[in-house]
C-alpha cells in the first residue's frame, strides 16, 4: 500500500473500506460481547492495529494519527466506563498501554510511510535525470558518428564540384547569350551552385565553426535579417514587419552566426507561407525583473528575438521533431533548423517553436549581457 502514494482525503471510498468499517465493526463487537469472553476483548483490542497501520499506508502521518485517534476515543468508554456486561475486563494498566501504543504505532507507521515516499520520489527523479542524460550521450555519439559521415561525404563531392565551378567559369564566355544552348547551360551552372551550397550546410552541420562571443546588439541581427530576406519576400508576396524596443538589448553572441540563424528561420517561414503569401514579424525584446527599463539593467534576464508567420500550424508530432537533424520535407535537406539549434546551445540560449502569434512563432532566447 505504501507505493501507491496519499490520498487527497481521509473519507475516500477505499479509506472508508479499510479504516473506518473495520474501526466501526471492531468497536460493536468489543460492546457487543460478554466480558466473561476475556480472550475475545484480547483479539479485538489487538485487532485495530490492522485499520491504524492501513490508515498510516495510505495517508502518511495524518492519516496514522487520525486513525489512531478514533480508535482511541471508541474504545475509551468501553475500556474504563464503570464495570458492565459489556466492559473490557483487562486490567487498567494493560488497557492504558493499549492506548498509549495505538497512538505510537499510528505515528511510527505514518513516518516511515512518509519517508518512504520520500524515497521514492528521490529516487525517481534521479532515474528521470539518469535516462536524460543516458539519451544526450547516446545523441551525442550518433550526432558525432553522423558528423563524420557527412563530412566525408560531402567533402569528396566538394571537390569535383570545384572543378566542374572552374571549367564552367572559363566556358561561360564562350557560350553567347542569345544562343540556343545558353537557358540550359544557366541551369547547368545554377544547379552547380546550389550543389556547393547543399555541401556548405552539410559541413556546417559536420563541424561547426566556434562562436566569437561579443557584445552585440540583438536588434541590429533583427535588422541585417530583414536586409537578407527582403528581396526574397517581394517576390514571394510577403510582408515583413520588424518590431524593435528603443533601448539597446545586448547579449554575448557571433553577429555573423546569429543572423545565418534567424535566415535558416526565415527561409523556412517563407516555404510553409507559400505561394498565397503572408506575413513575417520578425522582433526584438526582453524578459526578466527589469527588462522594461532596458537591457543594462536587465541582467541575470533573457533576450528574445522572435519570428512569428501566419502560414499553417505546425502538427506536434512535427513540432517535437522540427530541429533533429535531416528532418525535412522534400524541398531541403532538413539541415536548416538543426543547424539554428545548434548555434543557439553554442550562445548558451536555446530555440523553440510554438503554435502562437500570428501562426507558428520561434523564439531564440539568450542570456542578457550587461552594458
Amino acid at each position: 500500500m505504501a507505493s501507491a502514494g496519499p490520498e487527497p482525503g481521509l473519507f475516500g471510498a477505499r479509506t472508508a473500506l479499510l479504516v473506518w468499517l473495520p474501526i466501526a465493526a471492531i468497536t460493536a463487537l468489543h460492546y457487543g460481547i460478554s466480558h466473561e469472553l476475556d480472550w475475545a476483548h484480547d483479539v479485538l483490542r489487538r485487532l485495530y492495529y490492522l485499520p491504524i497501520v492501513a490508515a498510516a499506508f495510505r495517508h502518511g502521518l495524518r492519516g496514522g494519527l487520525a486513525a489512531a485517534l478514533v480508535t482511541s476515543l471508541v474504545y475509551l468508554p468501553h475500556a474504563f466506563a464503570p464495570g458492565g456486561h459489556h466492559h473490557d475486563p483487562a486490567g487498567g494498566l494493560e488497557k492504558s498501554l493499549e492506548l498509549l501504543v495505538y497512538n505510537s504505532v499510528g505515528a511510527t507507521a505514518g513516518w516511515l510511510a512518509e519517508l518512504e515516499r520520500r524515497r521514492r520520489r528521490e529516487l525517481q527523479a534521479a532515474l528521470a535525470e539518469q535516462q536524460s542524460l543516458i539519451g544526450q550521450l547516446v545523441q551525442a555519439g550518433r550526432l558525432s558518428a553522423l558528423g563524420e559521415v557527412v563530412a566525408g561525404i560531402a567533402h569528396e563531392i566538394k571537390n569535383p564540384l570545384h572543378a566542374l565551378a572552374g571549367t564552367a567559369e572559363i566556358l561561360d564566355p564562350l557560350i553567347p547569350t542569345t544562343a540556343e544552348e545558353r537557358p540550359l547551360w544557366e541551369i547547368h551552372r545554377k544547379e552547380i551552385e546550389r550543389l556547393s551550397r547543399i555541401c556548405g550546410r552539410f559541413l556546417s552541420f559536420a563541424r561547426p565553426a566556434e562562436s566569437a562571443l561579443v557584445p552585440l546588439d540583438l536588434r541590429r541581427v533583427a535588422e541585417r535579417t530583414v536586409a537578407l530576406t527582403q528581396a526574397e519576400a517581394r517576390q514571394k508576396s510577403v510582408q515583413l514587419r520588424l518590431e524593435l524596443p528603443p533601448a539597446p538589448v545586448l547579449v554575448r553572441g557571433d553577429a555573423d552566426q546569429l543572423a545565418s540563424l534567424a535566415l535558416n528561420i526565415a527561409v523556412n517561414a517563407f516555404k510553409a507561407i507559400g505561394p498565397r503569401g503572408g506575413t513575417l514579424r520578425i522582433a526584438v525584446g526582453s524578459v526578466g525583473a527589469a527588462a522594461n527599463i532596458g537591457a543594462a539593467d536587465s541582467i541575470g534576464g533573457e533576450a528574445t528575438l522572435t519570428l512569428e508567420n501566419d502560414g499553417p500550424p505546425l502538427p506536434e508530432v512535427e513540432r517535437a521533431r522540427l530541429f533533429a537533424p535531416f528532418y525535412s520535407d522534400s524541398q531541403g535537406t532538413g539541415l536548416g533548423l538543426s543547424i539554428a539549434a545548434r548555434i543557439a546551445q553554442q550562445h548558451g540560449g536555446g530555440i523553440t517553436a510554438d503554435n502562437a502569434g500570428l501562426g507558428v512563432r520561434f523564439t531564440l532566447s539568450l542570456p542578457a549581457a550587461d552594458a
